[in-house]
């Protein structure tokens, strides 16, 4: 829709990004890729193996993992403490040798074994760029020996010692060599594929977008919640079931913004700016029953104009005397990458 105006550079960043947008919006373990590159090449997997090498390269610039590890080791002079009996034996077999026994620090871990397990089988199948950015991250695990049994690796994870960006690098990794990534496609190459692009997809895709925006702030996104009702009838049973497509609720409970996705396109020179009349009725019933004034109406943009960096426009509407704040938003659907919708959700929600 609207995408017939479109010029081909254009119409290759819309489809670039719905395929992106594809892949988070359908993967319960996403992964935060907007700035990555994807491939023109037609391999799905090199998107995320190249966000797989910036997040493991930004990690380990926070903390590289490390534990103590106990070496032994015959030396021509004596380290940490003389091991026996094992230098009674040593000193026959091989005079003037120390068996020598000490504490050290070790890259070679069951989590750093796994992640370059992953850099090791996925470098043959991919282009020279990104074989570039695994052999830099292989080059940083040069101490770690590559496991034969990566399967038993997992069981020497000590997850409950791990960082929050640590954990997210190993599901990926399981899925990685699981082959259940979602991977990504995108450019001019021809396949056989099929998808079945509804407005689900764009509701999603938006919803897990706005709960990372305001999670920065202590609040969470109820998606699509219910038990809420317009009326009673006589038995006071509830009918005519509100259901939003987002409510951004504080730790107390209270409705701080309510936000419908629209997989519509607007008309910003019509006075209504392409809105329909239902739309704003619809937002102003849930503001008034769940006690919030900051309401959104949620549009995708490709638009000639905007399409690259998105649009928002604000107005006022009052109902029984309560004022509330109606945002009509545009997410950039043009951009070189869905950094550009996240980056305008941040600068809406959060002012």
């Amino acid at each position: 829709m609207g995408a017939d105006a479109l010029s081909e550079e254009q119409f290759t960043k819309l489809d670039s990004n719905l395929t992106a947008m594809l892949a988070y919006a359908s993967s319960s373990n996403s992964v935060s890729s907007g700035a990555t590159l994807l491939s023109y090449h037609g391999n799905r997997h090199e998107a995320l193996i190249s966000a797989f090498c910036l997040e493991l390269q930004l990690a380990r610039r926070k903390l590289v993992l490390r534990r103590y590890v106990t070496k032994q080791e015959s030396l021509n002079a004596p380290r940490g403490r003389i091991a026996f009996p094992r230098q009674c034996y040593e000193s026959i077999r091989r005079p003037g040798m120390i068996a020598s026994e000490w504490v050290a620090l070790t890259e070679d871990i069951a989590e750093n074994r796994i992640f370059k397990a992953v850099l090791n089988l996925y470098r043959p199948r991919c282009s020279a760029g990104i074989r570039a950015k695994i052999d830099a991250c292989a080059a940083e695990l040069d101490s770690v020996v590559l496991s034969s049994d990566i399967a038993n690796e997992w069981t020497r994870v000590r997850r409950d010692r791990l960082p929050d960006y640590y954990l997210s690098l190993l599901k990926l990794s399981e899925a990685l060599i699981d082959e259940r990534g979602s991977g990504t496609l995108s450019g001019d190459t021809l396949a056989v594929g099929e998808i079945i692009f509804t407005s689900r997809l764009f509701e999603k895709f938006i919803s897990k977008e706005v709960a990372a925006v305001v999670s920065a702030k202590g609040l969470v996104t109820n998606a699509q919640s219910r038990g809420t009702f317009l009326c009673q009838d006589n038995a006071n049973t509830g009918i005519f079931e509100l259901i939003p497509d987002m409510r951004v609720v504080d730790s107390l409970g209270r409705t701080k913004m309510i936000l419908d996705a629209k997989w519509k396109e607007l008309d910003h020179s019509t006075k209504n700016r392409g809105v329909k009349r239902e739309d704003i009725y619809q937002l102003l019933t849930y503001g008034s029953k769940y006690e919030c004034k900051k309401l959104y109406l949620i549009y995708p943009d490709v638009s000639v104009k905007t399409g690259a960096g998105g649009h928002c426009e604000k107005f006022s509407a009052t109902l029984a005397n309560d004022v509330y704040e109606i945002a009509i938003v545009r997410v950039p659907m043009l951009g070189t990458s869905l950094g550009a919708a996240s980056k305008l959700l941040d600068q809406v929600l959060m002012n």
